[in-house]
């Protein structure tokens, strides 16, 4: 999954050239945060990286998408941080660290609220809301009824009111409804029982319309990436998330939050996701009173930092600086490739039977045996989160991810079986997560991110996500251009086939994962996630 060294190094010479005009560097704990434009931001929280109390946790590599703490929320002095990878929130006091809430109940959280002294935790791949005592006692778990998804899931928010209500494809539900069994669906956004916010968008512009007949308008340059109500208080205020993105294949945009009064713009905050180390689903949160929190990830450290606000006549757009940066990014990525000249390869299969393949391969049907358990390599080779613990034997559905791994329906990692199933049949490892390793270990089977794609597609042999971000086997595609099964690729990381869009927020998936139930399944991201990992849309050649 390397590039040669003499790509490699032409495109890290581009790359520096290009990201010059944007990059910041990490933010300091021991100052306060500054954005560019001069609004002030304070630092509310550092926590350190391990496992150690107060600290949170990131998976050992980001192959497969990685895992780390997607979720937070603050009420007051209190700031909950969720930690996937150490299965618990970390709560702090004050700046301080106070306690821990198991979450062993919860797969992975995506989105966190603290309400009435209950916390209620948005278990994505579980399809469920984990409703706990702020005191860490496990209450109740409130699960989505059919035919509602889990993977159409967007984030949880607490009204003015303190109801809390999942956002769900851009609707709403009070989660006291779906525990009483009632799945009452209400448009938009609720800011209290008399007033709610519908969100209507196309490809540039977002109508945010209140239920007394007001509207805002936000334009984007090019493209509205995302767009989304984060905030409404009983002043007539409301905070609006704002991803203006780019035309490029890379993934690029500004990111800010307006403050509407009265529906006049009266302050914006600019949003910086330079340097993150693991993007988190969640990047920010507000509070009752309307405070702007942000949470960003760096390799050594987490911050929460308190957004400062400017007035519009302060902030300066950089969406030109951002493009002519993007469009660096392509230009240098497309000259850091060899010449394809009679050496492209044409995917096998079309597009719509790679969606069916990707369909069938996520839904696979399969039983754990204690036999699929038994470790070849116990230093090379570690068993799936989702099956950790399972009883055996069980039913499973989509194929558990398996670093290098190439088993799929027709498609093999090893001569000695035909396929996954056959691979389970005859007593072999299921998955493998331990991603710090050379590539596929022996007697393991399953799928990595570039194996699902490249066996959808009908390739008979793996590819990784160096060939897949490369002109061999793909094309660079604009953004505006997107088409069902396209791939965002992040090279010599993960790949995954865009699905469709999820709302306003961010886009669907189907991929091989380590976030969350490290398996084949349908999954979605944000347009902010594919943004800070610079992320790059592609087609499969032939296409």
């Amino acid at each position: 999954m390397k590039k040669s060294s003499r790509a490699r190094k032409r495109l890290v010479l581009w790359l520096g050239l290009a990201m010059m005009i944007t990059v910041q560097a990490p933010v300091s704990a021991s100052v306060p945060a500054t954005d560019s434009a001069g609004g002030e931001d304070s630092i509310a929280l550092k926590i350190g990286i391990g496992s150690g109390p107060g600290q949170v946790g990131y998976s050992k590599s980001m192959q497969g998408g990685g895992e780390g703490p997607e979720a937070f929320a603050v009420s007051g002095d209190t700031i909950y941080v969720s930690d996937n990878v150490n299965k618990r929130v970390n709560v702090y006091v004050g700046g301080e660290f106070k306690s821990e809430i198991p979450t062993e109940q919860s797969h992975y959280i995506r989105s966190l609220v603290a309400a009435k002294d209950n916390l209620y935790l948005m278990d994505y791949d579980g399809g469920k809301i984990d409703v706990m005592s702020v005191q860490g006692d496990y209450l109740k778990s409130v699960f989505l009824p059919q035919p509602m998804s889990g993977y159409a899931m967007q984030k949880l928010y607490k009204n003015r009111e303190g109801t809390v209500y999942l956002s769900y494809n851009d609707d709403s539900y009070s989660i006291d409804d779906l525990a009483n069994g009632k799945a009452v669906k209400k448009a938009g956004y609720i800011a209290d029982s008399r007033t709610s916010y519908s969100l209507k968008r196309d490809k540039s512009t977002a109508v945010v319309q209140s239920s007394g007949s007001s509207s805002i308008e936000l334009h984007a340059a090019e493209l509205l990436g995302s767009a989304q109500i984060l905030n409404a208080d009983d002043k007539g205020g409301l905070l609006m998330e704002l991803f203006d993105q780019v035309n490029t294949s890379k993934v690029a945009g500004e990111y800010t939050v307006r403050k509407y009064v009265q529906n006049k713009l009266a302050a914006i905050s600019p949003i910086s996701l330079d340097n993150y180390y693991f993007s988190p689903n969640m990047v920010l949160e507000s509070t009752e009173q309307g405070e702007l929190y942000q949470i960003q990830c760096f390799q050594d450290s987490v911050l929460i930092v308190k957004k400062g606000f400017l007035d519009p006549s302060q902030f300066s757009s950089k969406i030109a600086l951002i493009k002519n940066s993007a469009q660096a990014y392509d230009q240098a990525a497309q000259a850091a490739e060899p010449s394809s000249i009679g050496l492209a390869a044409t995917a096998p299969n079309g597009r719509t039977t790679t969606q069916s393949n990707a369909n069938s391969l996520s839904s696979l049907a399969w039983t754990y045996n204690s036999t699929n358990a038994v470790n070849p390599d116990s230093s090379n080779v570690t068993t799936p989160d989702y099956l950790v613990g399972v009883s055996k034997p069980s039913s499973q559905t989509g194929i558990p991810y398996a670093w290098g791994g190439f088993d799929g329906i027709t498609t093999k990692s090893s001569s000695a079986w035909t396929s996954f199933a056959d691979a389970m049949s005859k007593g072999k490892f299921a998955g493998n997560v331990n991603t710090g390793t050379a590539g596929w270990q022996s007697g393991t089977a399953g799928f990595d991110c570039s194996g699902f794609v490249a066996s959808a597609a009908g390739f008979t042999s793996k590819l990784s996500t160096t060939n897949l971000a490369s002109s061999t086997y793909t094309a660079a595609v604009s953004a505006a251009d997107i088409l069902i099964y396209d791939l965002y690729v992040k090279s010599g990381d993960h790949v995954l086939f865009y699905t469709g869009d999820n709302g306003t927020t961010a886009i669907n998936s189907r991929e091989a994962t380590t976030t969350g139930d490290d398996k084949t399944k349908a999954y979605s991201r944000t347009k902010t996630f594919l943004s800070s990992n610079n992320y790059v849309l592609r087609r499969l050649n032939g296409w």
